[in-house]
């Protein structure tokens, strides 16, 4: 009897899923571009952050940077899909002013 109540839990343990897309349930977007919705789960949940500048590319007049090491925990977010920042901004979905104006990061002249 203990083998099936034991299988029996571990079948439904291997059942259950999480959902990707349930971390941002109760958190309203920090901001909209085009069909995704962007969410900083660092800020938005309050949660410490180190600090230490964390560069993301720089043009002809600024570096651009997160104010701490959280690119990890910035997400774009459509009913399809989810993208971290740093990955949508090199696959050229988003461009730097894009993000500085999304107040996504910040920048500092060269």
């Amino acid at each position: 009897m203990r083998k099936i109540i034991l299988l029996s839990l571990l079948f439904l343990a291997s059942c259950h899923r999480t959902d990707p897309f349930a971390r941002f349930d109760k958190l309203e977007p920090k901001a909209i571009y085009g069909d995704y919705a962007i969410y900083d789960l660092i800020e938005q949940n309050q949660l410490a952050c180190a600090e230490a500048i964390e560069y993301l590319d720089t043009d002809a007049n600024y570096q651009y940077y997160f104010n701490c090491l959280k690119s990890d925990q910035i997400f774009f977010v459509s009913d399809e899909e989810i993208i971290k920042v740093k990955h949508f901004y090199a696959a050229g979905l988003v461009s730097l002013n894009d993000l500085y104006e999304l107040k996504i990061i910040d920048r500092m002249e060269k």
